[in-house]
């Protein structure tokens, strides 16, 4: 009867305790605390329990002897054949999965956010093998370029709930099969360059201020040290020299995949859809995902609702911000943007 106490009262420990491991990020103290916690358990659990550590945090991996490592070995073939399985299993599952594809500053995060809220699904990330989208982030992957990692998708795939996942991320051939492997669903907001460059500034600023040094916030937007002492016109310039083409590319690569038909992606406009029409935008986004699954109603009510939004990073929530922008930059933006103006119609991003 204790032994049987015992096992419960480990168990309730467990879902706590990976919340917190999922987060860790130092080697040192990932590999304490993961081995220690292991080590509590009796031998006859630990396979399942150092499994559930290592699928927690993709730094960790528990201390197995030699021997016990070798019984555990798999091959190529039985590797293929598990991938296989898993792919096979996530690609039939019956889930709605949703990918908010956004250029920055887009109102993304309050989107992703209301689609969360209303769809009743989990945030993950399709880019890194965590559990949540916000463990990414934490662990140090803010710099990476955010293209889909296929394990993640499998991971994703089977978790028997759907998922709302936000990313940066431009689209190729090869991802838009991906996407039909998998079935995602794509959303594709966008918003006007002048207005993004001036917007983001904005959130670096806030985002540089507080107790920690600028040169500890480095992988975290990749910017200088002394960003923030620098003059607007200064930091404009940096942000458009570094963001401008990648914004246009993102723009460019969603339009020519679904030229090709490739995709169907639903497309968010800033000014058009999101400063619109709450309830025109839902209906759209329901449409899409299908009424099954997205109800127009919930979907309303939850991008009217403004409670969190510093949370959601909503920041002014207008159209317009880059007007008075230096005219320094908006050279630098529109020399970046004449070289693509025989590619796609960019006119949402800059401009007639």
């Amino acid at each position: 009867m204790n032994n049987l106490a015992r096992k419960d009262a480990l168990d309730e420990e467990i879902v706590p305790f990976l919340g917190e491991f999922a987060l860790v990020s130092d080697a040192a103290e990932l590999k304490s605390l993961g081995n220690g916690f292991l080590g509590r358990f009796p031998p006859q659990r630990r396979l399942e329990i150092a499994s559930v550590l290592t699928w927690s945090n993709p730094f960790f991996l528990a201390d197995i002897p030699v021997e016990a490592a070798q019984k555990l070995k798999l091959n190529l073939d039985q590797f293929a054949e598990f991938v296989m399985r898993a792919k096979l299993t996530a690609s039939r599952a019956r889930q709605l999965n949703v990918l908010v594809a956004c250029a920055p500053k887009s109102a993304s995060t309050f989107i992703e956010n209301a689609l969360r809220k209303a769809l009743g699904l989990p945030s993950v990330s399709l880019f890194t093998a965590t559990p949540t989208a916000f463990a990414g982030t934490t662990l140090g992957a803010n710099l990476r370029e955010q293209e889909a990692d296929e394990l993640a998708l499998i991971r994703s795939g089977l978790n028997g709930l759907g998922y709302v996942a936000q990313h940066h991320m431009r689209c190729t051939p090869y991802f838009a099969q991906m996407m039909g492997i998998y079935n995602i669903r794509p959303i594709v907001t966008h918003r006007n360059l002048f207005d993004t460059i001036v917007s983001l500034d904005d959130m670096v600023m806030t985002n540089r201020t507080g107790e920690a040094l600028d040169a500890q916030k480095y992988f975290g937007d990749g910017l200088p040290a002394n960003y923030a002492r620098l003059d607007v016109e200064d930091r404009l310039t940096i942000l458009a020299q570094r963001n401008a083409a990648w914004f246009i590319q993102f723009f460019v690569s969603w339009k020519k995949c679904e030229r090709a038909g490739l995709i169907k992606p639903l497309w968010i406009s800033y000014e058009q859809d999101f400063l619109g029409d709450k309830a025109v935008l839902a209906a759209r986004v329901s449409r899409h995902l299908g009424t099954e699954f997205a109800d127009p109603v919930k979907l309303a009510d939850a991008f009217e609702d403004k409670r969190d939004a510093d949370a959601r990073r909503f920041n002014k929530g207008v159209a317009g911000r880059g007007r008075e922008m230096p005219e320094s930059v908006r050279e630098i933006i529109l020399k970046t943007a004449g070289y693509y103006r025989d590619e796609e119609d960019i006119s949402p991003l800059i401009g007639d």
